[in-house]
């Protein structure tokens, strides 16, 4: 249970193409710095490692501890990034509505990975599961065959640089990846205006 967001890719992305994906997030991760968005590797410390793409936000950030957040989500406008308690808007039955991006005193959450070829995982097959009564419930034709990944990023900082690489990511590799997320569109208006303003595209990106 928490906030996560979703896509179903190819087990190959061809060398070309993610090379570019890498050069252009890379582009846009000082911006993302200037804004409040420190990238750690995998456990939170220490560097991104943008070879492989393994980030995270940063565990000892120096934030507030806030333990009322509890499991954030966010709230259906939020956008951009705060502080901590003061972005909190609201409540769910597990934890907090946020209506800016913030952390309980540690800014990592679950590693972003996206490698250039996934291992050790099977495709999606035509059947997503059984129902209770025996019956085959089918996946989506156009994610059969693909391999899927997600992230729960708690709705911290590091869920920008999150949503902005898999805006990235869907710029070049087009009908090879689909996106979707707990988040609502406006949720992802932030990192389809930075990619745009700093890579020439993003606004066009759309969850689904």
């Amino acid at each position: 249970m928490g906030y996560t967001h979703y896509w179903y890719r190819e087990k190959t992305i061809d060398p070309d193409a993610y090379k570019a994906i890498v050069e252009d997030f890379k582009r846009i991760v000082p911006v993302l710095e200037r804004e409040g968005v420190k990238l750690a590797g995998a456990d939170g410390t220490g560097d991104p490692d943008f070879d492989g793409v393994y980030f995270n936000g940063v565990r000892n950030c120096g934030h507030p501890i806030n333990h009322k957040i509890c499991i954030a989500w966010a709230s259906p406008d939020a956008q951009g990034v705060g502080s901590s308690p003061a972005d909190v808007d609201g409540h769910w039955f597990a934890g907090r509505y946020l209506t800016k991006r913030c952390c309980d005193g540690d800014c990592s959450h679950e590693t972003f990975c996206f490698p250039e070829v996934i291992t050790e995982q099977e495709p999606m097959g035509e059947i997503a599961y059984y129902d209770m009564a025996g019956k085959p419930v089918y996946n989506e034709r156009a994610k059969v065959g693909k391999y899927f990944d997600f992230c729960k990023t708690a709705f911290k900082p590091y869920d920008w640089a999150v949503t902005a690489f898999l805006i990235i990511a869907k710029h070049y590799l087009g009908e090879r990846i689909m996106v979707s997320s707990d988040g609502t569109s406006a949720n992802w208006q932030d990192a389809r205006l930075l990619c745009q303003l700093e890579l020439g595209y993003g606004m066009e990106f759309q969850l689904g």
